[in-house]
């Protein structure tokens, strides 16, 4: 294989998807000469096999049960029906536009794509290795932004056709009668409200005692009336013991404390979390710190050795889109030598998008009252909300968590029909510092969800109207 030496850029990212696209683009307003390099499609896992697609899934099958649903308001539902492949089409049309759609920004923006793998040779060099050649690219700077992958359990690859991966689950080419999902957080969830939507019986397994285990408690409590009203079989605080494939079915061994109970399934989807992709970047060949295969970094993303930075999945902590975007713009800021606020983690929002949708930033009342903070509770139930009541969408809450002294909003958690845009209002008064007294006497309009906010952070102040 041939090997090409090329002396040009000020700074290369490894990496296209949320953090290095936008690393990227930052780096080259901020003037400097970049390149990205990509082994498979721009966009990364999150356009092109997460966020993106699940969502355009997810909204295929929320249409359909809002169709079905539609008798009370005298639309007529006689036959109706989900055309699966058209719906897996669509879902990977929408992928690939965006994903264009970044590839046309990076071009805008001057930015060369390099394909094949990349790989550290020291801290001004990097390679790209490709079927027919091999580059060395030399640079000023480094943005590693490789993200993760979908986390597996030993042995699983023992089901052969009995187990389905993420990508599988998102383009199927037929439903099965039964799936157990192994994993209860956000994919896990939404894995779990698509197929059990389309009319499958989903199974989904959590090892710890609730439904999405970073969320608010009471908000979990509320997920689970909406997936039994789905005829979802949730089992928590259990964990797959053991697991064969025989006449076409996956035989299940699920152990719930000192119990065990066997579950037999079509399909068995696992997700248990993300892995970092940390492995043959020749990070530790250069002195690059890992702590459990993430990326050790400082609080404007430097690994500390070079001109080298780190961002998003591949660094740990909330493993969103949305925050690795707002690494890649420091660590390109940091890298172009100006002074960038750092990310702010506890203000960063998280979403589930089932339908009830899950949203929240800051804190939970268990981490509160694990660092022995004192804090107020505002609560407003979405059935008391008239926008809800006239659409349909009465399921969930708005639980606001203030301090004791001086009010200011410590956490938020909502779930709701469209809780991933009210999280947003939320977001910014956690990050302004508002208290629950101003938040309650801001005026939302009616009738709207939003309004659901202003409710709750009036019931902390003991002046709630409607509850």
């Amino acid at each position: 294989m041939e090997v090409y030496v090329v002396h040009q850029w000020d700074v290369i990212i490894i990496g296209s998807g949320p953090g290095g696209y936008v690393a990227a683009i930052r780096a080259a307003q901020l003037g400097m000469k970049t390149a990205v390099v990509e082994r498979e499609h721009i966009g990364g896992v999150c356009l092109n096999w997460g966020c993106i697609p699940t969502k355009a899934l997810i909204h295929g099958v929320s249409l359909y049960r809002a169709i079905d649903e539609g008798r009370a308001y005298g639309i007529s539902t006689e036959g109706i029906h989900v055309d699966l492949p058209v719906l897996v089409r669509q879902s990977r049309s929408i992928s690939s536009r965006v994903a264009k759609g970044v590839e046309f920004l990076l071009k805008k923006n001057g930015i060369h794509i390099l394909r094949g793998n990349g790989k550290l040779v020291d801290e001004n060099t990097v390679s790209v290795e490709n079927e027919s050649k091999t580059e060395l690219h030399t640079t000023r700077g480094i943005i590693l932004a490789t993200g993760g992958r979908a986390k597996s359990l030993p042995g699983i690859d023992k089901l052969g056709s009995g187990c389905m991966s993420i990508r599988e689950a998102m383009t199927p080419e037929h439903l099965p009668e039964t799936l157990l999902i192994i994993g209860a957080g956000a994919i896990g969830v939404e894995f779990a409200y698509i197929y059990a939507a389309l009319g499958v019986k989903v199974t989904i397994v959590e090892m710890l005692d609730q439904l999405l285990p970073t969320a608010d408690h009471d908000v979990s409590v509320e997920l689970n009336k909406a997936f039994r009203r789905l005829k979802i079989d949730v089992l928590t605080s259990t964990r797959l013991a053991d697991y064969s494939f025989e006449n076409g079915m996956v035989d299940a061994c699920l152990q719930k404390e000192e119990s065990k109970l066997h579950k037999t399934a079509e399909r068995i989807l696992v997700a248990i979390g993300v892995d970092p992709n940390s492995g043959n970047l020749g990070l530790e060949e250069n002195g690059i710190t890992l702590e459990r295969g993430f990326v050790a970094v400082d609080e404007r993303c430097h690994t500390g050795v070079g001109k080298i930075y780190a961002v998003g999945d591949l660094i740990g902590g909330p493993l969103l889109a949305h925050k690795a975007s707002a690494e890649g713009i420091v660590a390109a800021e940091a890298l172009a030598g100006r002074d960038p606020k750092p990310v702010k983690y506890e203000a960063v929002p998280a979403c589930c998008y089932c339908e009830p949708q899950v949203a929240q930033v800051g804190a939970t009342e268990k981490q509160l009252e694990k660092d022995g903070i004192a804090y107020r509770v505002g609560r407003f139930p979405i059935a008391g909300n008239s926008k809800a009541t006239a659409t349909g969408h009465r399921l969930g809450l708005v639980k606001l968590l203030f301090s004791e002294n001086g009010g200011r909003l410590l956490g938020a958690h909502i779930i709701s029909h469209n809780a991933s845009e009210m999280i947003m209002e939320l977001t910014l008064c956690l990050e302004e510092g508002v208290t629950g007294s101003r938040l309650g006497r801001i005026i939302h309009p009616h009738p709207s969800l939003s309004e659901s906010i202003m409710e709750a952070a009036e019931e902390a102040e003991g002046q709630a109207i409607h509850v």
